[in-house]
């Protein structure tokens, strides 16, 4: 990590990002001059900012979990291909485009849901530039006893994007609200479920993340595969 004194600057920094609106939006509507429409504007505005705060503390809090073993709650089995869909419909900005070999059709892993699918959510909804969003591009596969997904995303100057060091390092300039924990949050998502996560160039503007979870042969057909319940409050 780096050192802690810069980090906490940073985290300071950035939690304080949405109090100065939130703060600002109080003001006015303590003040009373906001009706109608500029009063829900507010309204909505603390909303966004209280959620951001909120994914926020979540990102801290997930980072804390994984370092004492403790990210992972009930396992299950997993329908992989009802779990992407899933995901991929709650990415109305950028949907991902998601393709299947063949022979991975019904495929399971055993996991927690609802990790593997926050998991799923951060590789689809990648994006590293703000002004230029382009849809993630993820191919599922089988490699051996392990199930591969293999996500391009567009990324100017990929060759000397530091994409290896996030994945056990904040970013340092996120390109969205969040903390820029993210792909650590999804490395160790992967491997609290015996799998992996690695990443590089693969051509001048494009990265390739590589997961590799095992795959669950199991035959307890009694159980229903598990679907997506990506519920961030259910974390």
């Amino acid at each position: 990590m780096p050192p802690i004194t810069s980090w906490m600057d940073r985290l300071a920094h950035d939690l304080r990002g949405p109090l100065a609106p939130m703060l600002t939006a109080i003001y006015l509507l303590r003040e009373g001059t906001a009706q109608g429409r500029q009063r829900d504007d507010l309204l909505a505005l603390m909303e966004r900012q209280v959620q951001r705060l909120a994914s926020m503390i979540d990102e801290v809090s997930d980072i804390g979990r994984a370092e004492k073993g403790r990210l992972v709650g009930r396992m299950e089995p997993i329908d992989l291909e009802l779990l992407l869909g899933e995901v991929a419909s709650r990415l109305h900005a950028v949907p991902p485009e998601i393709s299947f070999a063949p022979d991975t059709r019904g495929s399971r892993i055993r996991g927690d849901v609802l990790r593997i699918g926050q998991l799923f959510q951060i590789l689809l909804g990648l994006q590293f530039s703000r002004r230029h969003p382009a849809a993630v591009r993820a191919q599922l596969a089988r490699d051996g006893t392990d199930l591969r997904m293999t996500c391009v995303v567009h990324c100017r100057d990929a060759a000397t994007f530091p994409i290896s060091s996030l994945l056990s390092l904040p970013h340092p300039e996120p390109q969205d609200d969040s903390l820029g924990l993210g792909l650590m949050i999804a490395a160790a998502i992967a491997e609290a479920h015996g799998g992996s996560l690695q990443g590089g160039a693969a051509g001048a503007d494009t990265i390739e993340l590589v997961l590799r979870l095992p795959e669950y042969p199991g035959d307890d057909d009694a159980q229903e595969p598990a679907r997506a319940a990506i519920d961030p409050a259910a974390r």
